[in-house]
């Protein structure tokens, strides 16, 4: 059978783990600089997010969340990167969903 999704979990009452850290491992591990925390590594090392993403499931998180913190026009205009707002959201989304896909959560 079918897992059951997030929504029918919580209208269930079930506790839902949906842990979030993304930037601040990264930072800890030297893709992100603190300041600007802009995710760059999510177009830069799609590889890593979709593996960090693996991490947190393994953790014990019910939730792939997409890695777009500070992912905002005015974030990345500062270190000039407005310009790929679109891929770095859409390609942080495309990443949560595979994981998200092969892990069934």
């Amino acid at each position: 059978t079918k897992p059951k999704g997030l929504l029918e979990r919580l209208e269930a009452g079930e506790t839902v783990i949906c842990a979030e850290g993304y930037l601040f491992e990264f930072e800890r591990r030297g893709y992100l600089k603190a300041g600007a925390y802009v995710p760059e590594v999510v177009v830069e090392h799609p590889e890593l997010v979709k593996g960090m993403y693996r991490e947190f499931v393994h953790a014990g998180s019910d939730v792939v969340l997409a890695f777009t913190y500070y992912g905002h026009r005015e974030k990345l205009r500062v270190v000039g990167r407005e310009a790929d707002l679109e891929a770095m959201n859409r390609t942080a989304l495309k990443l949560a969903r595979a994981v998200a896909d092969e892990t069934g959560t």
